[in-house]
């Protein structure tokens, strides 16, 4: 079985976007429950618990908080998704696998050497400008594109000149963003059972709608919205 995760990429630092979630809450909307970190100077991620749809709060708090933000889930390690939000409109949809959810979609086609067919669709929204927005440091344009095209970066991560995981594509397409790729690389699930990303140190996670941690509880300063 592969890697499942959402996260939504906020293009606002964690002191301001957290309480600025914390007082949508205490006007009357839904409380969001996950973690928060800062995955650059400006950047913060959400990684929400299992019951809320990151694309779907991706689109919600673009509009409460009026900033762009990037929805995005890995599927079963197969497919990245992402949606690109400001002021709580769809701006860009990118879909690493058209069709993959399909009734007609077939195998991997490394699982069929017999297979004539074109061995993958096109990636759906592969245009590195529309990830831009945020981005944390200058970005090599010709190279994000041949990640949003599937092409790895490092000859190991691909087979037959593609990415074989889709986590690998979101670390690569993440770290050329200039943002913290393993603390983008990962989710609620995983961080609620105690495994933090490389780098990362328990008083730097955000506490959001009363989320809890293993034994050791929250970090000391974190927020609970």
């Amino acid at each position: 079985m592969g890697t499942f995760y959402g996260n939504v990429l906020v293009a606002r630092p964690c002191q301001e976007v957290v309480p600025l979630l914390s007082e949508e809450t205490a006007a009357g909307r839904p409380a969001i429950r996950g973690y928060a970190l800062a995955v650059g100077p400006r950047h913060t991620v959400i990684h929400p618990a299992e019951e809320t749809e990151a694309l779907t709060l991706a689109e919600a708090v673009s509009r409460r908080l009026s900033v762009p933000t990037l929805g995005m889930y890995v599927f079963d390690s197969d497919v990245l998704v992402m949606q690109v939000y400001d002021d709580g409109e769809l701006r860009h949809i990118y879909d690493s696998w058209p069709g993959y959810f399909s009734a007609e979609r077939p195998a991997e086609p490394w699982a069929d050497p017999a297979r004539t067919a074109p061995a993958w669709p096109e990636p759906l929204g592969a245009a590195p400008t529309a990830l831009l927005p945020f981005a944390a440091a200058p970005v090599d344009i010709p190279a994000l594109e041949s990640v949003l095209r599937c092409v790895p970066l490092a000859r190991e991560d691909g087979k037959d000149g593609r990415y074989v995981f889709a986590d690998a594509q979101h670390y690569d397409v993440m770290a050329l963003l200039g943002l913290s790729a393993p603390r983008l690389n990962t989710g609620y699930g995983a961080l609620s059972q105690g495994y933090l990303p490389p780098g990362t140190a328990l008083t730097e996670l955000w506490l959001l709608g009363g989320a809890t941690f293993w034994a050791g509880g929250a970090p000391a300063g974190a927020s609970g919205v």
